[in-house]
């Protein structure tokens, strides 16, 4: 059946390939999510509670949904990795948290000080649509890089990443090339 259908087998061994990456990043966009749904819903009832406080109420909705986004990516997205220092751990979560913030702020702050846009509808957008996005970026690469490393898992066994050595078809596939072993190119071309 595989040798009817490469494509199949080509995105099975893609899927193979970055299997690990795709469940974390499947993990963070729902932990994401739910942050994001506490974040929406603290600005809004800040807004509507506390008039002309836009910047405050996008600070207090970042810090709520911060600490969500904490014990989801903690106890379940990163459940599997080294536990450095805990407190060196929270530190530089909600430091990177911080700088994140920052960045959503400051679309807040241009739209409202900027461009004199300070409705609800506005502050949303400036935060949501701008703000939210850079920093999820941010965000990503650091809890990856600083927070979470990889290394060995809590487990007694050995967890290994797939590398670039990791032969994209299985062995007794045509086109499997052994590790260590060099395709050679092909006649026409490499008189080119």
């Amino acid at each position: 059946m595989e040798d009817r259908w490469p494509a199949v087998t080509v995105v099975r061994s893609l899927y193979n390939r970055f299997e690990h990456l795709v469940h974390e990043l499947s993990k963070f966009g729902i932990v994401g999510a739910v942050a994001l749904v506490v974040n929406i819903s603290v600005l809004n009832a800040m807004l509507l509670a506390v008039k002309d406080k836009q910047i405050y109420a996008t600070v207090a909705s970042t810090v709520v949904a911060t600490c969500v986004a904490y014990v989801g990516n903690r106890y379940w997205t990163y459940k599997d990795r080294d536990k450095i220092d805990r407190r060196r751990e929270m530190f530089l979560f909600f430091l990177i948290n911080g700088v994140a913030a920052v960045i959503e702020v400051m679309f807040v702050f241009i739209a409202k000080y900027g461009l004199g846009q300070d409705g609800p509808l506005a502050v949303n957008i400036a935060k949501f649509a701008f703000g939210m996005p850079v920093g999820m970026l941010f965000r990503l690469y650091c809890y990856r890089t600083f927070v979470f490393p990889e290394g060995s898992t809590l487990d007694d066994d050995v967890v290994v990443p797939a590398t670039a050595h990791t032969p994209l078809y299985p062995a007794g596939h045509p086109l499997h090339v052994p590790h260590g072993h060099r395709q050679q190119p092909v006649a026409e071309t490499a008189s080119h």
